[in-house]
């Protein structure tokens, strides 16, 4: 069974691992969303919360596993997490996948792509 979940602070080593074998950068102060079948990680993504803004540090799927939806599913889970903790707005630095982020709504803004958490909800850019 296909499972997409956040990972609590204390199982970070477990995602810290896949990324080292996957040659994904991991930060150990960021919330971690994972999708998991049985007990292998498929895909990961990392948040990072500043000062009420969050930063999205990576999203990655195995390439196997790619095209599957796995990468909408860790972004949107990423986008309830700022939604649960009233947090307005969500950034990514341009570069990282700019298309797959623009067709979740994000916009161009400097360096980065921005999408408005509640703009996100109210455009219907997810299915609840």
């Amino acid at each position: 069974m296909i499972e997409l979940k956040e990972v609590p602070q204390e199982k970070q080593q477990e995602v810290k691992n896949f990324c080292n074998l996957n040659n994904v950068p991991f930060d150990e102060a960021a919330i971690s969303h994972i999708v998991l079948d049985s007990s292998n990680i498929l895909g990961v993504s990392q948040l990072k919360v500043e000062n009420g803004i969050a930063e999205i540090l990576s999203i990655f799927v195995k390439e196997e596993f790619r095209n599957m939806g796995f990468g909408d599913g860790l972004l949107k889970m990423q986008i309830n997490y700022c939604y649960r903790n009233s947090i307005s707005f969500i950034k990514v630095k341009k570069g990282l996948n700019d298309n797959f982020f623009k067709r979740a709504g994000f916009v161009g803004k400097g360096d980065y792509l921005v999408l408005g958490v509640q703009a996100f909800y109210a455009n219907l850019k997810c299915q609840q």
